[in-house]
């Protein structure tokens, strides 16, 4: 990477976008190329910070330890972004681990060389920090949506529902005002009689059929069929349950959609139990009525 690539690296970033080349130049010298396999780590949760890094190409995963053992994941992050930068607001250790996702190329900014850079023009160090609180800000806000949106959803399955069709309405309602920019959604059932996916509810502009259509082939619960349109099957053990589509009023790059499969992800793992639910008292219910057909008092 010769300088002129590596300064045009920093201006890609918001951080830096609007500084000068000259100013850029010395900074772009320091940056270091790092380039992971799969499964490869670059930052851990709880070792002490040594800079940020920027994403060339390739997909990252951050992810967090949870209490009983195991990891979650948080995001996901593609060429053009930028992470490792809010510990130089906080200082101390990292808060979550960062992973390759497949091969990653990364270029690394230790901060001490960040700090001594800045050190060098106030002005630019003001302009920097204020940046870096406004990216923070950012990021919390979309952290707070879906907080609310799991929240708001798991609200909704306290109370029973009657019907899988009255659930994925109510989810939809629930849900897709919650997503970050304008999204649309559709919500299909499996009749098993026909083997096909019946329309059971919509929540923006319609972008399927109103007919009933085949059953997913497709073995994947979660897939991008455009750049704009997330399918997630539903299914039980044995069977499949229900479909859901939704789609952005615009494309995609690949870290949204990596997050916005992250999370609604979540959302189907939360209605493929309500269905299992409602599909058990149902089955429940029916077996019940034969009984007492069967076992009734005799005239």
């Amino acid at each position: 990477m010769d300088s002129a690539q590596r300064v045009a690296l920093l201006r890609s970033l918001p951080l830096f976008a609007q500084l000068a080349e000259e100013r850029l130049r010395p900074l772009g010298e320091l940056l270091e190329p790092l380039t992971l396999e799969d499964g490869g780590h670059f930052i851990v949760e709880g070792e002490k910070s040594d800079g940020m890094y920027y994403v060339v190409s390739g997909r990252v995963r951050i992810a967090k330890r949870l209490g009983e053992g195991g990891e979650k994941d948080l995001a996901f992050l593609g060429a053009g972004e930028s992470l490792g930068e809010m510990e130089l607001l906080r200082g101390g250790v990292r808060s979550a681990s960062a992973y390759a996702s497949g091969p990653v190329e990364l270029v690394r900014l230790k901060s001490a060389d960040l700090m001594k850079w800045l050190a060098a023009d106030p002005a630019t160090e003001a302009r920097f920090f204020a940046g870096l609180a406004e990216i923070q800000s950012g990021r919390l806000r979309r952290t707070s949506d879906e907080v609310a949106m799991l929240y708001d959803l798991s609200q909704l399955l306290l109370t029973p529902q009657a019907t899988s069709t009255l659930l994925l309405t109510h989810a939809l309602q629930r849900v897709t005002p919650h997503l970050q920019g304008a999204w649309s959604a559709e919500a299909r059932v499996y009749n098993q009689f026909e083997n096909e996916m019946d329309l059971a509810a919509r929540h923006g502009a319609a972008f399927g059929p109103d007919a009933s259509e085949p059953a997913p082939a497709s073995a994947a619960d979660a897939s991008w069929t455009d750049d704009r349109t997330l399918q997630l099957i539903l299914r039980a053990p044995k069977r499949l349950l229900a479909l859901l589509r939704f789609r952005a009023d615009a494309a995609l790059d690949d870290s949204k959609r990596a997050e916005a499969a992250r999370t609604l992800g979540a959302v189907a793992r939360l209605l493929t139990s309500a269905l299992e639910n409602i599909e058990f008292r149902t089955d429940e219910a029916l077996r019940e009525r034969l009984r007492s057909r069967t076992h009734g008092p005799s005239i």
